[in-house]
């Protein structure tokens, strides 16, 4: 897969994961600025803090496992980083060690 392909794929994934967690949040997220790498470390930031005030208090904070990946997954292919990439080639170098 194509680095433009790679980034259209992580862009409809992070959008789709917003989407349902502001849906199911009591307070909604910032607007998504999927351009903007500094402004995804800042939602990533909140969605993070939001998990963690909600495992000290009764209110809990809708599931975010799915939002912190694809908001991380955005933010790596930023940077020239492709875990899905390495993570595929690691297994192809591993399938051929075993052959």
């Amino acid at each position: 897969m194509d680095k433009a392909a790679r980034v259209d794929e992580a862009i409809e994934t992070l959008i789709a994961e917003y989407e349902k967690y502001s849906q199911a949040a009591d307070k909604k997220l910032p607007p998504l600025d999927i351009k903007d790498s500094e402004s995804l470390e800042k939602l990533l930031e909140i969605v993070l803090l939001r998990e963690s005030m909600s495992q000290r208090t009764t209110k809990k904070a809708p599931a975010s496992v799915k939002l912190r990946a694809a908001i991380a997954d955005l933010i790596l292919l930023n940077d020239q980083f492709d875990r899905k990439q390495i993570s595929a080639n690691a297994a192809a170098a591993n399938a051929a060690e075993v052959e």
